[in-house]
């Protein structure tokens, strides 16, 4: 590469962390919470009931959100995100009970964690005459990720998960485990692999 393409991927990147920036300002204006970078078109909703850590980052497209109302429905959410949680593009997280992320987490890209469903599978009447959207939330289960897990791309995470510190979850996973010890979590269904407190 030459020094002159050099010089002008350094001055981009210098660019985007800078707008990265900006954008995290904007949003501290709009909802009073301060993330260290936010990522293009990133929404950010139902503040009052966000509780955020230092040096919090979230990539392009994602999308942050404690439900306070939906369907006519209230509801009294809250979603904490430890210091220094690192969110990749395109990852939604959605609450309506309670969702806590541990301090030092690492995120993926495109990876969902919600706490509850747009309606059931037992309701037959509701799954052949009510659109999808306008059913009611249900199955809220709180979901615990302990700090410092590290969850890969495409990851699922269902309610009532509980995922100890210092675990892996592998890619693609569709998670509803209740585990403390560090583990390796991974498939569809995911299940621990191994337990990474102990050798062997």
């Amino acid at each position: 590469m030459s020094k002159f393409l050099q010089t002008l991927a350094a001055h981009l990147d210098q660019a985007s962390l800078l707008g990265q920036k900006l954008r995290g300002i904007a949003v501290y204006c709009r909802t009073g919470i301060r993330f260290a970078a936010v990522g293009h078109h990133a929404k950010v909703r139902g503040s009052s009931c966000i509780t955020l850590g230092e040096k919090v980052k979230i990539g392009d497209f994602c999308w942050v959100e404690a439900v306070t109302s939906y369907g006519g429905k209230r509801y009294h959410p809250t979603l904490v995100i430890g210091d220094g949680v690192a969110m990749s593009d395109l990852t939604h997280i959605s609450c309506i009970e309670r969702i806590q992320i541990g301090n030092g987490c690492l995120l993926g890209s495109k990876i969902y964690i919600g706490d509850h469903h747009h309606g059931n599978t037992t309701d037959i009447d509701q799954i052949l005459h009510v659109a999808p959207a306008d059913r009611p939330l249900v199955g809220a289960q709180e979901i615990i990720i302990g700090e410092m897990t590290w969850i890969g791309d495409g990851v699922v995470i269902l309610p009532g998960t509980r995922i100890g510190r210092c675990s892996v979850v592998g890619a693609n996973s569709v998670v509803r485990v209740q585990e403390d010890r560090p583990a390796l979590i991974a498939g569809v269904p995911a299940r621990v692999i191994r337990y990474l407190d102990s050798v062997g």
